[in-house]
């Protein structure tokens, strides 16, 4: 297998791989930006958050409603401009985290000066 993820089955990722989605969401929120991507295992795998919201682009699974309310959570700046609603697919949040990632990937970078 050529990825660290198992890809998708018809449009549908299995438990492993949806629990994975849950526990990188909650990773998502909790993580300090200075540091680093956060990572969560996944099949007895360690993956940054993103590979698991990229896997997850493509998945029709419908999102249960307390992954939603966890992504409200996690992402309210863009889940205030761009909300989706009961049901959604883990295909419409992975959309909405990824988006999340590369707004930290461009923001500006401040210099510290010392004197």
């Amino acid at each position: 297998m050529s990825s660290l993820l198992p890809p998708l089955h018809n449009g549908h990722a299995s438990i492993y791989l949806l629990n994975g989605f849950l526990e990188a969401v909650h990773a998502y929120e909790d993580w300090d930006m200075t540091d680093q991507e956060p990572q969560v295992a996944v099949y007895g795998k360690t993956v940054r958050i993103s590979v698991i919201f990229r896997r997850l682009t493509q998945c029709s699974d419908k999102l249960p409603e307390h992954v939603l309310e966890s992504l409200k959570a996690a992402i309210p700046h863009i889940m205030q401009h761009q909300p989706i609603d009961f049901p959604a697919t883990y295909a419409d949040a992975s959309g909405l985290l990824r988006q999340a990632l590369s707004n930290y990937v461009r923001r500006p970078v401040t210099a510290t000066i010392y004197n």
